[in-house]
């Protein structure tokens, strides 16, 4: 997933622990896919602001994934719901359902 995506993602995760302007500001950028100019424009801020606001909010939205890893967590089960449903396909039961346990503890 590249780094646009994945900061997509972590807004939808982490979003609400931001302020309302910074989730404004990002969900402007990252959902209405606004530039820096437009952002300024609508909120009344500069350029080099909204810049600012941006990054400082990746930047804190980075932190809470390093603390909490719930996205990490999210893009792991994917790769276990992967994994279940060719041991399924395959007729491995007891594998898949070993999985499932394992994602359940965690």
């Amino acid at each position: 997933m590249d780094n646009y995506s994945r900061a997509g993602m972590l807004t939808d995760i982490y979003g609400s622990l931001l302020t309302e302007k910074q989730l404004e500001i990002l969900s402007l950028y990252f959902y209405e896919d606004c530039s820096l100019f437009e952002i300024s424009e609508i909120m009344g801020i500069t350029r080099q602001a909204v810049h600012d606001v941006i990054k400082r909010s990746l930047n804190l939205l980075e932190d809470y994934e390093n603390k909490l890893a719930i996205y990490s967590k999210l893009l792991e089960n994917r790769d276990k719901e992967k994994e279940i449903k060719s041991m399924l396909s395959e007729n491995r039961v007891d594998e898949a359902l070993q999985i499932l346990h394992e994602i359940v503890e965690n």
